[in-house]
């Protein structure tokens, strides 16, 4: 089965964007493929941040959830996130550069895009 990295770049105000990338998720582990890296970029470093608008609790909790029962970090771009003005992160993501990004590509068969 194939290596897989996700980069997710929707804010979580799409709502109907990210769930289709977790669903992507949960399916692709089903079906025996392995996700190396969930990256969250760009608009998308909005899901991480610590106080988490009441529009998108369920959203978050779903991604963290995932993240407990599967044991895939879910990884923020600090750099973007600093950029607009994110500064504390939600428990459950953490915060890197783009260098864990080049190598989850390197390392993987695929990479998709959200």
């Amino acid at each position: 089965m194939a290596k897989l990295t996700l980069i997710l770049q929707s804010s979580a105000s799409n709502q109907k964007r990210s769930l289709d990338a977790l669903t992507f998720a949960k399916n692709a582990i089903k079906q025996g493929h392995e996700i190396t890296c969930l990256f969250f970029y760009r608009q998308a470093v909005d899901h991480a941040v610590a106080q988490t608008p009441a529009e998108n609790e369920k959203l978050i909790q779903q991604w963290s959830d995932f993240k407990n029962q599967s044991g895939i970090p879910l990884v923020v771009c600090h750099t973007v996130a600093e950029r607009i003005g994110i500064d504390e992160f939600h428990p459950s993501f953490e915060a890197t550069g783009l260098t864990a990004l080049s190598k989850a590509i390197a390392t993987s068969d695929r990479t998709l895009q959200f």
